[in-house]
């Protein structure tokens, strides 16, 4: 009898320290996982008083590595966050400026493990948050652009609708309908381009594109931007073909040509260059005597519907979206735009590729 008890006693000792091995084997493969996510992760009991954190509640909150056993409080300086953890019961996460970077945003959600822990799961915001404010903002500008237009084409019809109105008057509107629907279909046009460049993967293979006949292409179709005291001259410096999207090519051309004819006054004097650089690089550089563009403006001219407005420029006609084009046409082909720019001087954009 004796020997079988013994024998159960030490069955259980060894269940023990077996089930006490599993679990410090779970705690090491835990206290891993929180270590290379990069939320951080704080554990905390009922009286605020930090039980554990990982490197990235130290690198967001700013702890320090010693942080085990002080007060939550004492770490940072959040009223907000500490109101939010003491609540028991489950809340919406808490939206807080970052304690030392001012200009970052961080989300904390509360779970609640049992009645004496607690863990706060932190993680930054900012750039999902200034996506969504350039999503608000697209949507508003879209909203926008084609208000205006339809506002036009809507009084046009209710117009020409209208059988009291004389018929000649009528008869006259409908060839003033052609300039907003132009301007509607122009922006949705390049709204579904900037689409296509976003979301579509560059080809594994591209073609050979002559850049000289891509540029007296797009020089062809902004004649109807030039008033007659206009001049574009070509000059051509490099016969070597480049790897690149024919159609995508030739939308950056036109979008910096129609560019630098809006924003010049009558008599506006451009010039568009394909030069050689060296043996393995060619320069596309599109260069104005028009206004030019204020320094604080350069750094944004590429966002979606940024515009520079000014009262001698012939900007009014844009969409708002060709050098947001122009930015992503590049990308796929791995160049930038690089601007140079006085007021009143004019301006010279340029883009480099590999031949």
């Amino acid at each position: 009898m004796s020997e079988n008890l013994e024998t159960t006693e030490l069955d259980r000792e060894s269940k023990k320290k077996s089930d006490q091995s599993r679990l410090k084997a779970r705690l090491r493969d835990l206290e891993f996982f929180t270590e290379v996510i990069p939320d951080g992760v704080v554990i905390i009991n009922n009286l605020l008083i930090v039980e554990a954190s990982n490197e990235s509640a130290q690198s967001l909150l700013g702890f320090p590595e010693d942080s085990i056993g002080s007060s939550l409080e004492d770490l940072i300086e959040v009223p907000r966050l500490s109101n939010y953890v003491r609540k028991t019961a489950q809340q919406e996460p808490l939206e807080f400026t970052s304690p030392i970077q001012k200009d970052s945003t961080l989300e904390a959600r509360l779970f609640n493990v049992d009645k004496d822990t607690k863990v706060i799961v932190v993680r930054d915001i900012t750039t999902l948050n200034r996506l969504l404010t350039m999503r608000q903002s697209f949507v508003a500008n879209v909203s926008h652009e084609l208000r205006t237009p339809l506002t036009v084409v809507k009084g046009y019809l209710e117009t020409m609708v209208d059988e009291s109105a004389p018929d000649e008057l009528r008869l006259s509107l409908i060839s003033k309908l052609s300039a907003p629907v132009s301007r509607m279909e122009s922006l949705v046009q390049d709204l579904l381009l900037l689409t296509q460049l976003e979301s579509n993967p560059v080809p594994p293979e591209m073609d050979e594109i002559n850049m000289n006949d891509v540029i007296r292409n797009a020089c062809n179709e902004v004649q109807g931007l030039l008033a007659e005291s206009d001049k574009i001259s070509i000059v051509n410096d490099c016969d070597k073909p480049i790897k690149g999207i024919a159609t995508e090519l030739n939308s950056l051309c036109t979008n910096l040509i129609s560019n630098a004819v809006r924003y010049s006054p009558d008599g506006a004097d451009i010039e568009i260059s394909w030069a050689s650089l060296s043996d393995s690089k060619a320069r596309l550089s599109v260069k104005d005597t028009g206004i030019g563009i204020a320094k604080e403006h350069i750094d944004r001219i590429t966002e979606r519907f940024y515009r520079v407005d000014m009262k001698d420029s012939r900007a009014r006609g844009g969409t708002g979206l060709g050098l947001a084009i122009v930015k992503h046409v590049l990308r796929r082909h791995n160049s930038e735009l690089e601007v140079k720019s006085r007021v009143n001087e004019g301006s010279l954009f340029y883009c480099d590729f590999e031949l």
